[in-house]
């Protein structure tokens, strides 16, 4: 009985580690990138003797979550979201039911895991130059392509868990009843909100512009709150008490 209850222990704590994760991921970067240049890190001979004197500090606050991959924190942007990757994929959940339509948690985690890798793999494409490219990889579009697609795969993916798979119970005719089941119902609306605000802001250039001029960074933004409903799904699925 102990060792099983120690196994719900640390299987709701893998559950936490993910909402940790998702919830932490872009605030990490932001302070992260801003130590480095408030602290003038990259002039230390000591530690940043493979940067060459033609490195040149742009904008510290990026434009998007991707975008931190050629910064100083790209290894913090690809280790945490392979890590996101690694506990989705040790996910299990439920599995599908006779009469059941929706696909297996386990089957769904997996999918998320694999966009997950993907957008880590695959960074974005960058016009221009990179000033401060940490990198050795060089920017390229088709590259960029599996970027994005993979990405807005991943936060789709992510809306669906929350919607149908995090409110199924063991019994079918409980499926949305359960007290948590609408947190999880807001969750998923959040993320695919964010995923059209992302769109209308991007194919809408009136909006675009306006965006622009007042340097509102809305793709960074917007992806903050899609990691930010995930996060809170996965901490809430992580209490011992919900369903």
């Amino acid at each position: 009985m102990e060792e099983q209850q120690n196994l719900v222990m640390s299987y709701h704590r893998m559950r936490r580690w993910v909402g940790y994760l998702g919830i932490g991921l872009p605030f990490a970067l932001i302070i992260g990138n801003w130590l480095f240049h408030e602290q003038k890190i990259y002039l230390n001979e000591t530690l940043m003797s493979m940067v060459t004197e033609g490195y040149d500090p742009e904008e510290i606050f990026k434009g998007s979550i991707s975008e931190y991959y050629y910064s100083p924190m790209g290894e913090l942007f690809v280790g945490t979201l392979c890590a996101v990757a690694f506990f989705l994929f040790l996910y299990k959940g439920y599995d599908s039911k006779p009469g059941e339509k929706m696909p297996s948690d386990s089957l769904m985690t997996n999918i998320a895991g694999c966009f997950a890798l993907l957008v880590a793999i695959f960074p974005m494409d960058y016009n221009g130059t990179i000033k401060e490219n940490f990198r050795t990889f060089c920017s390229h579009s088709l590259v960029g392509s599996i970027h994005y697609i993979s990405a807005f795969f991943f936060f789709l993916t992510l809306a669906l868990i929350c919607i149908v798979n995090f409110r199924r119970t063991k019994d079918n005719f409980k499926f949305g009843k359960m007290p948590s089941h609408d947190f999880y119902l807001w969750c998923g609306i959040g993320i695919i909100v964010s995923i059209l605000l992302i769109a209308t802001f991007k194919f809408i250039n009136p909006l675009k512009e306006w965006a622009n001029d007042i340097h509102f960074h809305y793709l960074f933004w917007f992806e903050t709150t899609s990691l930010l409903f995930f996060g809170a799904s996965w901490l809430k699925k992580g209490q011992l008490s919900s369903n």
